[in-house]
């Protein structure tokens, strides 16, 4: 088969271009698959703005009546483009990675009939950037008929395919992948001092990392604060941030204003094949929140990296590892996150159990792999036939 990868994301700095761009790349190893093509074909010509400050534009679109404007102006963007190059290239399924444009499904079905289409589901548009939107109800309705007209809708949990299909869920069309990781890329390494002087971090200190795109709503203030109230306690604890964002400016500050700047790192944005030398150089990983329809990347390059890990407590986790033997599951306060961190500080037994886990990373390798993950997405559109 013939496939066209749509994809917004794939030239992006964040974690839907990870999953893009693997994807695309695994794409070659399935027999099913004779050729492939990217659009757009190249990277946008809008820069990635990061560490800037609310703008007037960003004011007006939280204005519920004008999100509607924008979110159909959403819609409108590549379509012109993408039927030009279906006609181009003559694929014959069409595998979209939706951002907040499924309208486009709809349009593409009609134009196409005969097309099949795929969506990659990562979460719904109403839940952050236009989660403030008018009549959102009706859109919650237009976004299920959306995928309805769609040949397979690729999920990345039970509960985001319930909370987004609710009572219109067709087990056969609509399918749930969970994201996965690249063991290749993503291993224990075990001389830390070596990566440590590579890298530049702090030979002796015992290191809390995060790695991810510092968007507002990944609550990077809790772990701050969390670490900012146990630091005076261990004199070698050290936080490390890595990433870069529309909040970086808002982290920066909150750090400076905290007096912490001597005992946190803000390493700003990393190359994805440097992040697992990176994460090698820490002692605990965290990843404290999520929203609960997400299934974090970064979770599963943890795990596969022999980290000890705190992750947020949503259904997507829950459904994947086990709490306390995977990893160390964290409710979204403080309070708790501070209660799991000194868990793991003080427990070395417990670190030891949670890193050296061969099972865990036997599930991995056999289960969780973007290979494994492209395989069942090409399965599922096979049974389409």
């Amino acid at each position: 088969m013939k496939i066209l990868y749509y994809s917004t994301s794939f030239y992006a700095n964040h974690g839907g271009s990870i999953q893009s761009i693997e994807f695309y790349s695994q794409l070659d190893k399935m027999n099913a698959v004779t050729k492939k093509f990217i659009h757009p074909k190249h990277p946008s010509s809008k820069k990635y703005k990061t560490d800037r400050k609310y703008s007037f534009r960003d004011i007006l679109r939280r204005i519920p009546l004008l999100q509607v404007l924008f979110f159909y102006r959403r819609n409108k963007f590549n379509y012109n483009s993408l039927v030009n190059r279906i006609k181009d290239v003559d694929p014959d399924v069409v595998i979209i990675q939706i951002d907040s444009n499924f309208l486009q499904v709809k349009r593409l079905k009609k134009q196409f009939p005969e097309l099949k289409i795929v969506n990659q589901i990562n979460g719904s548009p109403f839940d952050e950037p236009f989660k403030n939107i008018a009549f959102k109800n009706y859109f919650l309705k237009e976004q299920i008929k959306s995928y309805q007209t769609a040949d397979v809708n690729i999920f990345i949990s039970d509960f985001s395919r319930g909370r987004i299909m609710k009572g219109a869920i067709n087990t056969k069309r609509d399918i749930v992948v969970h994201n996965g990781t690249d063991p290749s890329k993503f291993y224990p390494i075990k001389n830390k001092t070596e990566l440590r002087e590579k890298w530049n971090y702090p030979h002796d200190a015992f290191i809390l990392g995060y790695i991810g795109t510092l968007d507002f709503h990944k609550q990077l203030e809790i772990l701050i604060d969390a670490f900012n109230e146990i630091c005076s306690n261990y004199p070698t604890l050290f936080l490390v941030i890595i990433g870069d964002g529309p909040a970086m400016s808002k982290i920066s500050y909150h750090i400076n204003e905290l007096g912490i700047s001597n005992r946190v790192s803000l390493r700003g944005w990393v190359n994805h094949e440097y992040v697992n030398s990176h994460l090698n150089c820490f002692d605990i990983a965290v990843h404290h929140f999520a929203n609960t329809y997400m299934n974090p990347l970064k979770i599963f390059e943890y795990l596969s990296a022999g980290l000890p890990v705190i992750a947020p407590d949503i259904p997507s986790i829950r459904e994947t590892f086990q709490d306390r033997k995977d990893l160390l599951i964290t409710g979204e306060s403080k309070e708790e996150l501070k209660v799991a961190l000194l868990e793991l500080i003080n427990n070395n037994g417990f670190r030891e159990l949670l890193s050296e886990n061969q099972h865990l990373i036997h599930a991995l390798e056999g289960n969780y792999t973007w290979e494994r993950y492209t395989q069942k997405v090409i399965d599922a559109i096979k049974n389409t036939e």
